[in-house]
């Protein structure tokens, strides 16, 4: 039955949301671009002397050409490592980096975990969102689907596809992991069928409206009484 599964469990590949990729490296670029010609007039705007701008600029340029040099080299470092593609198959999500290697999230490794009510695969917030928690090999490992650097590589636009298929694998090839309720909702998935749940969507979308017209309403109310005041 689970060679079956397998056949019919093709891989799903990352895929390029190129609008996203290019804003985010156009106002990446000019950010960028406006930061260092700061940095870079900084002592012309500070020191109105012609003598203490000279003082300044011979300790301050050569510190400054050192700490480029440095930031350069760090980030060549970071963006050998940066992921450049992300593939879900029926052995599990696999990150390819821009440096050759392949870094895994196996199903055959994961492992039970004793998390709250009693599952072993749930959700953690991190930088304010959620990302699937779960034990590989012993280790907490939280389960990154935005790992594409879009200013270097590309966006990812069909992230939540992938998180998808990857949970449903878990759940084809280990039915003895326990996975969250929460998971399914959070990110409107149908349980049974691991498609998008619009219903789930939908009622996220509703619930956030009615929380921010609250909020709103609340404003305008505090804005009233204040005025009266």
């Amino acid at each position: 039955m689970q060679e079956d599964v397998r056949k019919e469990f093709l891989p799903l590949f990352s895929k390029p949301w190129w609008m996203m990729t290019w804003l985010t490296r156009i106002f990446g670029g000019l950010l960028l671009l406006t930061v260092f010609l700061a940095v870079l007039i900084l002592p012309v705007v500070i020191c109105k002397k012609p003598l203490l701008f000279a003082v300044v600029a011979i300790l301050y340029y050569p510190a400054l050409a050192v700490g480029l040099y440095r930031f350069y080299n760090y980030r060549k470092k970071v963006m050998n490592r940066v992921v450049s593609r992300i593939v879900v198959d029926d052995k599990g999500i696999h990150y390819h980096r821009v440096d050759g290697t392949i870094d895994h999230i196996l199903y055959t490794n994961l492992e039970k975990y004793d998390f709250p009510e009693g599952y072993d695969i749930t959700l953690s917030a991190r930088n304010k969102r959620y990302v699937l928690t779960l034990n590989n090999k012993g280790s907490l490992v939280k389960v990154d689907f935005e790992g594409v650097d879009a200013g270097y590589r590309y966006y990812v636009g069909n992230l939540k596809a992938l998180r998808r298929r990857f949970i449903q694998g878990v759940a084809y090839f280990r039915p003895d992991l326990k996975i969250d309720p929460f998971v399914f909702d959070e990110f409107c998935i149908h349980p049974e069928t691991f498609t998008f749940d619009r219903k789930r969507y939908m009622k996220h979308v509703t619930q956030g409206t009615i929380i921010i017209g609250i909020i709103l309403l609340i404003s305008v109310v505090m804005m009233l009484i204040i005025n009266k005041l």
